[in-house]
């Protein structure tokens, strides 16, 4: 485990998920949402490093979590579970956030697609995965 590249990712993810806070407060909900998912990804980024392996470069960190907790133990798999959930939900965000996106004939921007109840609903998501992933890294803090 690289404990500098665990740092990068996890302060990344807080700065990300500050960030997001300030932009929801002032109506940018597409942006928002990107920086939400983001900061999930940057969070379980720092996760999977501790756990020895490479985060996903395909935005799809869920993935990776899930082939590493079919080796893990009960009690830190019970842990991944519902980060897996969670990231599920927030990854396509990462890119559906940022191009245009197809609903039926038409073509929105992601501007005219997030509305505040989205945006907040992601922003609840991923402050609930970066501080899991906090809490998880803090009880091992050299790792797992």
């Amino acid at each position: 485990m690289d404990s500098k590249e665990r740092v990068a990712y996890l302060d990344t993810a807080i700065a990300q998920l500050e960030e997001a806070r300030l932009v929801l407060e002032h109506g940018r909900y597409a942006l928002a949402s990107f920086l939400s998912a983001s900061s999930a990804e940057s969070a379980t980024s720092a996760l999977i490093v501790s756990l020895g392996s490479r985060p996903s470069k395909k935005h799809r960190n869920s993935l990776v979590l899930h082939r590493l907790s079919s080796s893990a133990g009960e009690p830190l798999r019970s842990r991944l579970r519902p980060l897996i959930e969670s990231m599920k939900k927030l990854e396509p965000h990462i890119t559906k956030a940022r191009y245009p996106i197809r609903k039926g004939t038409e073509l929105l921007p992601p501007v005219k697609f997030y509305s505040a109840d989205v945006a907040r609903e992601l922003f609840e998501e991923a402050s609930h995965v970066v501080d899991s992933v906090q809490k998880l890294l803090t009880e091992a803090p050299n790792g797992f």
